[in-house]
């Protein structure tokens, strides 16, 4: 009987230490439906996508098609590796889309919708991240989209061959100009958000980070690097989901927030309050193509 409580309180142990090392939030997705009239927009029917690692990592969805969600994931039980998932809301099939001894954050769907793209974390405990791409269809293995650049956090394709890379710097993360054509790059400043769009007009949306407490949604030229504000963030929020129309889509709470570019009043405009389908402390967002799913992360608040 001693042997069998000795095993049984390590055994106990382990998991606790497995645990404990976790290194990564505990964050859920939930998708919902959007019918778009005008300026209002209406959010209904949604989904739990993550009961499978409910009490894991699940974040950084980005709309492959318009039935198919890829975020990044990582188990409570496993917390060295962190892999890209296929989430089908049509058939409900979950899948692994990488099985790699690196860990894969942030898939984006490049220009030619061919591929993904994705910052990859080298094997081996070290703190480069690269920027990868891999073929959707899984014909191959990838490659590396860029060179010189170890230190990517998180990118935005302007074009099939202009990226706006957010390095990370320690305590200083800036923005950086890519051309994937020949691996030119210019680093323009610092201070800036994890959250980047591509706007309608061509030109780069992304969060500046004036203070601790001030932060501005603006826009960047590419092609000259003029800037200028678009609106603030609302407090404490950084991430947001950009529409066709010029539509910013924020989440403060359980609440969604719209902005169009061009509204005098500069003011957001609460759409939603989500917190009837148990979702609060909205984090990032990704709006499907056709505009007509949301998928939303949460931080659990442990």
């Amino acid at each position: 009987m001693r042997h069998i409580s000795l095993c049984l309180s390590l055994f106990l142990v382990l998991i606790i230490a497995t645990l404990t090392h976790a290194q990564l939030p505990n964050t859920n997705v939930y998708s919902l439906d959007m019918d778009k009239f005008g300026d209002q927009i209406d959010f209904k029917n949604a989904k739990f996508l993550t009961g499978f690692n409910k009490y894991g990592y699940n974040n950084q969805p980005q709309w492959i098609n318009n039935n198919e969600l890829y975020i990044a994931v990582q188990t409570p039980f496993d917390t060295s590796q962190t892999e890209i998932y296929s989430l089908s809301l049509l058939n409900n099939i979950i899948a692994p889309v990488t099985a790699t001894r690196e860990a894969e954050y942030s898939p984006t769907l490049m220009p030619d919708r061919r591929s993904f793209s994705c910052i990859r974390v080298d094997a081996g405990g070290g703190n480069t991240q690269r920027l990868w791409q891999y073929p959707i269809d899984r014909s191959n293995s990838g490659r590396e989209v860029v060179s010189m650049h170890p230190s990517v956090g998180y990118h935005c394709w302007l074009s099939d061959t202009k990226l706006a890379l957010f390095i990370v710097n320690g305590t200083n993360n800036f923005l950086k100009l890519v051309n994937v054509t020949d691996q030119s790059s210019i680093q323009l400043f610092g201070g800036i958000g994890r959250s980047m769009g591509r706007l309608p007009d061509g030109k780069l949306a992304y969060v500046q980070k004036a203070t601790a407490q001030t932060w501005y949604i603006k826009w960047l030229d590419p092609n000259n690097y003029a800037t200028d504000v678009i609106i603030q963030t609302l407090p404490n929020s950084e991430d947001f989901a950009l529409l066709p129309d010029g539509t910013f889509i924020m989440g403060n709470g359980s609440k969604l927030y719209g902005y169009k570019i061009g509204n005098p009043d500069k003011q957001w405009k609460e759409l939603a309050d989500l917190n009837k389908y148990g979702i609060t402390n909205i984090k990032r967002l990704a709006v499907s193509r056709e505009v007509d799913k949301i998928a939303i992360v949460t931080d659990m608040m442990r």
